[in-house]
């Protein structure tokens, strides 16, 4: 069994405290921002997505959009009712976190340490301020995480039906949870944890995760595996332009260049050390995870939910060592060091500036070295331009004749498109928006719009001739602070399709 250290009840309170308090002032940091930008380009079709509740969607596992459906129905459309869900979630992960070290027989400081690491992670706070994958995505793989440990400290077996539980979920909130799946295989079958492979109840948790899953399973064969075909042609566009240096480079800056200190140091513990070789699957599983994306030219942020592990074991790896045991005072100065350095580099990840100078600030800290600075900021620039879109979209829409109004369809480019017409439209009169793209295209079209008249969003003309006799654009809008792709963006009216819009999707499906 492996050697916990153990504490007075009075001192493990006492710890649980800090933890709580480190969660709160994770809470804490995002209010001031959580609303200062708009939506961002997702959150529309994720509340989109949750009203039209379903086991499965084309690019992503249902959890969330079940999220964005709670939350809708609690606060209506407030953006902050949105938002606070994943706060609260980012908080718990970072009092998780805290809770790994300590299981990992971690004591006050290294508790602290690694909890503050997660707090401080540029990839941490920009998921904490918006609603999205990733802000859940850390709760299951810590969680599954305490339990392994767990097991590996008591030998009880009959904590894979809970480990099951943890994976399932995760698969629910994000499908890379597969990832930790297999790391976790493959870090069993290299170490002692090779047992549990001979007894019953890691089948069981096996057979719990996929009962978990299954109903988006059957979604996914019903739809002929669109989220498969969808992974395959991002891999292929997107992710083919993420050069390996770029993506071990973006892992120092998404984890926080201070944040080194921590994770190298708990790679080294949970892979190489005697005092971590009981913990040794846990070190496999982030192994085999990083090799996996740096194949596959993965995004940088892809690997975010494997740090926690790390961060945990490096701040009891640096809590056992010599350095810091005989010297303490570098557990105050490594204590603020960290602290410092998040809020020099808070910037980065929420928006407490106008974004101009936010590009600067991370054009200035990454030494020019990213070409594309909107890999950093994408998600920041999706915020802006929202109204001006629905706007433009609303003004072509309401020039129609009352009659031509009742048939018209508006047709948008792109699901955030769609996503902000549904979210922002209602005000300006507009019906629902379509669009080829995504889980929009299951959605298909009204039946009650006869579609001899379209309204489109965000296409040009050389787009759609060939489907139109007649188009004319109407708006073209130069926007600002949006990214590249989003301007200039136009409003076409078109009618007379050269065939039916049914015929037109039938034979455009996304996958």
């Amino acid at each position: 069994m492996a050697h916990v250290t153990t504490r007075p009840a009075s001192g493990r309170s006492r710890d649980l405290l800090i933890l709580a308090s480190l969660a709160l002032l994770k809470i804490l940091i995002h209010i001031p921002v959580l609303t200062r930008y708009g939506y961002s380009f997702d959150e529309p079709y994720f509340i989109a997505c949750g009203r039209h509740l379903s086991f499965g969607y084309v690019d992503h596992a249902p959890l969330v959009p079940w999220i964005a459906r709670l939350a809708s129905t609690v606060f209506g459309d407030s953006l902050f009712g949105l938002r606070i869900l994943a706060t609260l979630s980012t908080a718990l992960a970072v009092f998780l976190t805290g809770l790994l070290a300590r299981s990992l027989g971690g004591g006050r400081f290294a508790q602290t340490a690694s909890a503050v690491g997660m707090m401080i992670a540029p990839v941490c706070l920009r998921s904490g301020n918006m609603l999205c994958l990733s802000a859940f995505e850390p709760l299951f793989w810590i969680a599954a995480s305490l339990l392994v440990v767990r097991l590996v400290r008591t030998r009880e077996s009959r904590l894979w039906i809970w480990v099951g539980v943890a994976v399932g979920l995760g698969l629910l909130n994000k499908h890379s949870m597969l990832f930790f799946g297999f790391g976790l295989l493959v870090g069993m079958l290299l170490g002692p944890l090779r047992r549990e492979l001979r007894g019953r109840w890691f089948y069981a948790g096996v057979s719990i995760a996929v009962l978990l899953i299954s109903p988006n399973i059957i979604w996914q064969m019903r739809h002929d595996w669109p989220t498969l075909h969808f992974v395959m042609n991002l891999n292929e566009g997107v992710m083919s332009g993420i050069s390996p240096l770029q993506f071990i480079a973006g892992q120092f800056l998404y984890l926080h260049p201070f944040n080194a200190v921590l994770w190298l140091p708990g790679l080294y513990f949970l892979l190489v050390s005697r005092a971590g070789r009981p913990y040794r699957v846990l070190g496999w599983i982030w192994l085999f995870v990083f090799a996996v994306l740096l194949l596959a030219k993965s995004k940088i942020y892809y690997l975010a939910p494997a740090y926690p592990i790390l961060l945990a074991a490096g701040g009891v790896a640096l809590e056992r060592s010599r350095a810091f045991t005989v010297r303490r005072r570098l557990r105050g100065a490594l204590m603020a060091a960290l602290a410092a350095g998040g809020v020099a580099l808070a910037p980065l990840a929420l928006p407490y500036w106008d974004i101009d100078r936010t590009e600067d600030f991370v054009d200035t800290i990454t030494l020019g070295r990213f070409e594309n600075v909107y890999e950093v900021t994408g998600d920041l620039r999706s915020m802006f331009g929202a109204e001006a879109r629905v706007g433009a979209v609303a003004e072509a829409y309401n020039a129609l004749s009352p009659r031509e109004r009742e048939r018209a369809v508006v047709w948008a480019s792109h699901y955030g498109y769609a996503g902000e017409i549904d979210l922002h439209g209602r005000r300006h009169g507009l019906p629902g928006a379509v669009s080829l793209d995504l889980t929009y295209w299951v959605w298909g079209i009204p039946g009650d719009r006869a579609g001899d008249i379209v309204v489109l969003a965000g296409y040009s003309e050389e787009d759609i001739e060939h489907l139109f006799s007649e188009i004319e654009t109407v708006a073209e809008l130069d926007l600002d602070h949006v990214n590249p792709w989003q301007t200039p963006f136009r409003v076409i009216v078109a009618r007379s399709p050269v065939e039916p819009l049914a015929e037109i999707w039938r034979r455009n499906r996304p996958w």
